[in-house]
């Protein structure tokens, strides 16, 4: 095997590995940490309120995000090692890292930010306050 393909396996091996762990502990722990301040917002459960049931489908979007790009990687990383083209394993280990990251920060910051939060500017006059 060339040195180059060796290296497309790593980084595609590498992203398919960092979708995997963002897929799994990522979004559990995204999903605790975000939810959990929702509901203790809202004296709510997750799927019993607006703010919270956004929120939760951003978080679950994060989570099959990573597992959709992780089952991408596999078959290019298939594909590619039974083809020994090292410049789609390298290109594509590089898109899904990036996509991987942009994605798990994107999404975290949608379900952050779905929710209405005590103390942020338009609180007051938003559905979510009881003086609404």
């Amino acid at each position: 095997m060339r040195i180059s393909v060796v290296l497309g396996v790593v980084l595609l091996s590498l992203a398919i590995g960092a979708c995997v762990l963002l897929g799994t502990l990522g979004w559990l722990a995204v999903g605790f940490g975000t939810l959990s301040s929702c509901t203790d917002d809202y004296s709510c459960a997750t799927s019993g309120c607006p703010p919270c049931v956004t929120t939760q489908r951003w978080v679950n979007a994060g989570g099959v995000i990573q597992w959709v790009l992780a089952v991408v990687g596999t078959v290019v990383l298939v594909r590619g090692v039974r083809a020994a083209r090292a410049s789609m394993l390298l290109v594509c280990g590089l898109v899904v890292l990036t996509t991987s990251a942009i994605a798990f920060a994107g999404t975290t910051w949608r379900a952050q930010e779905s929710y209405c939060q005590p103390g942020t500017p338009g609180y007051d006059a938003s559905y979510c306050s009881t003086k609404a």
